[in-house]
């Protein structure tokens, strides 16, 4: 007897823990019109969400656009700006160029005219030793002496070698005897009627004269022919 009231309250027990779960199940258990209200509530959310995110990512993309053409044309300004810059450099160095050169010209040509004129003064002041010289020259060579001979030997060598130093220094003796007489280059002190000489032609040479270039250090002085 005892053991008939022991199984069924343990059949009791069973058929209460049974009839809990079945409450708590349909507790726990959510009406399928929630899970598709709550799918499109996700859904809304993740295009609002997607629409947010590619609304951010094109206002980026324009940004970066317009930064790209900023610095662009940046660029253009700073290329045009070493454009001008050079051209303007360019410009200041080929006037600085021919400044220098003018100057350079300019210097040499004054260098030139002093050494020119030094040349001119130095020979101008010997020229006078050489008309000493070459009178001695002429007064030995008409002596009958064989001493005086040798003497314009040797004085003729001087003559030669001062002729040279001239020279090398751009000076040359005029060689004008049976030239036509020219203002220019010579001094007539005296005119001879010889018709067998041309009409102003230089018969004889009293003086020497010298040039240096176009420019006459001394005019040669003259006899001449009417």
């Amino acid at each position: 007897m005892a053991k008939k009231k022991k199984r069924e309250l343990e059949s009791e027990d069973l058929k209460q823990e049974q009839t809990d779960y079945t409450e708590d199940l349909k507790q726990n258990q959510q009406d399928p019109t929630d899970y598709t209200n709550e799918a499109k509530s996700k859904f809304r959310a993740e295009k609002k969400n997607k629409k947010t995110d590619d609304g951010d990512e094109l206002k980026d993309t324009e940004e970066m656009v317009v930064e790209t053409k900023t610095v662009e044309a940046n660029t253009e300004v700073e290329e045009s700006n070493l454009e001008d810059d050079y051209a303007e450099l360019n410009d200041r160095f080929l006037r600085l160029v021919a400044e220098y050169d003018n100057f350079r010209k300019r210097s040499q040509k004054e260098k030139d005219s002093l050494y020119n004129d030094s040349v001119f003064d130095v020979c101008k002041a010997w020229l006078p030793v050489l008309d000493n010289l070459d009178r001695a020259i002429d007064a030995a060579t008409k002596s009958i002496s064989e001493e005086s001979k040798q003497m314009a030997e040797g004085m003729e060598m001087v003559r030669r070698q001062a002729t040279e130093v001239m020279s090398g220094l751009g000076v040359d003796m005029m060689d004008c005897l049976g030239e036509k007489f020219d203002p220019e280059y010579h001094e007539a002190v005296a005119h001879i009627e010889d018709d067998s000489y041309g009409d102003g032609e230089i018969i004889d040479v009293l003086q020497k004269g010298y040039i240096k270039g176009d420019r006459v250090i001394r005019h040669a002085v003259v006899r001449v022919a009417n």
